[in-house]
């Protein structure tokens, strides 16, 4: 049934309309329209078209809204406008295009001159479309990063870069990935957040092995020991070059048991998975499963044999 006051919401909204018309018209005593007028009356029936949960009327009237601003000189209240086209075009699951206005949004705040908003904005969005789309929440992160950059956030700037990586990762681009983490290290040593840096080296390592060029994971090995003191007295240092020898001699099994540590297990879950793909079956659990098939087809089966009749039995039933 339909809510009533919903009902009253879309009519104060077509009245708001009206009367923004009105002030967008010009006669031979007005020569200009009335923007400022024009602009209250739009937004007022935005907000009542979307609490009355019309969001294709609320999207369509939000670009008009969005475009007058950016005639009157406001970028900044037309990132706003665009803001909520972009969450109207969510709410009618076009989400490719929800996208596409959130990142006119950010567009906006920049030239405004409100890049932490910018930031802020793109950093939110990312994750609402990593299932979509990866690519876009990789752009949404590395546009918010490369903002942060401009305003000497390095911290912020890492993360954003860190976290587009993992995107990376997950999408299979390797050698995005590694060009990613290259600039996390960069921004870490920056700032001399060693604490972090040691897990983003590893990262860039196990990259390398994945690829199965040892030879490169060892120079980013070599060079972390020489350059990061703080790689060099890691607890872990010493696992992670038995697993690069264990790729220098091309040991499978030996690959297999060490990378199989407990930090190794801890990590980015993507990294996991890309890890347990050198696991090997143990000799042990091998022998076991061959010794319970042998076991299995020697033992005979009971089933449908018949009693055994004893000579005694026989005598008696003469």
């Amino acid at each position: 049934m339909f809510n009533f006051n919903f009902s009253a919401k879309i009519k104060e909204a077509e009245e708001h309309i009206k009367q923004g018309d009105k002030y967008m018209k010009t006669s031979f005593t007005k020569w200009k329209p009335d923007l400022d007028s024009a602009i209250d009356e739009y937004d007022k029936a935005c907000t009542c078209y979307r609490v009355a949960e019309k969001y294709e009327q609320c999207r369509d009237l939000s670009i008009k809204l969005a475009d007058l601003q950016i005639q009157k000189g406001t970028p900044f209240f037309a990132a706003k406008s665009y803001e909520q086209v972009a969450q109207m075009t969510q709410e009618l699951k076009d989400l490719p295009t929800a996208a596409k206005y959130f990142d006119r949004a950010g567009q906006l705040y920049t030239e405004a001159g409100y890049r932490d908003s910018a930031a802020i904005l793109y950093e939110r969005c990312a994750p609402q479309f990593q299932q979509l789309d990866r690519a876009i929440s990789i752009d949404f992160y590395l546009k918010g990063a490369r903002l942060a950059e401009q305003e000497d956030k390095t911290s912020q700037a890492a993360d954003l870069y860190e976290k587009a990586a993992m995107q990376a990762i997950r999408a299979g681009n390797f050698q995005q990935t590694t060009e990613l983490l290259e600039t996390v290290t960069n921004c870490l040593t920056k700032m001399e957040r060693f604490d972090r840096l040691n897990r983003v080296i590893l990262y860039r390592i196990l990259l390398k092995l994945f690829n199965e060029d040892s030879v490169a994971g060892r120079n980013i090995f070599n060079q972390a020991c020489q350059n990061h003191p703080s790689f060099d007295q890691w607890e872990e240092r010493d696992h992670i070059e038995l697993l690069i020898d264990a790729f220098d001699q091309d040991d499978k099994d030996l690959i297999s048991q060490r990378c199989q540590k407990p930090y190794f297990m801890a990590i980015e879950p993507e990294f996991v998975r890309l890890i347990k793909r050198w696991i090997r079956p143990t000799t042990t659990t091998a022998n076991n499963a061959n010794q319970q098939t042998t076991t299995s087809s020697t033992v005979p089966s009971t089933s449908g044999t018949k009693p055994i009749q004893l000579d005694d039995d026989e005598d008696d039933l003469r």
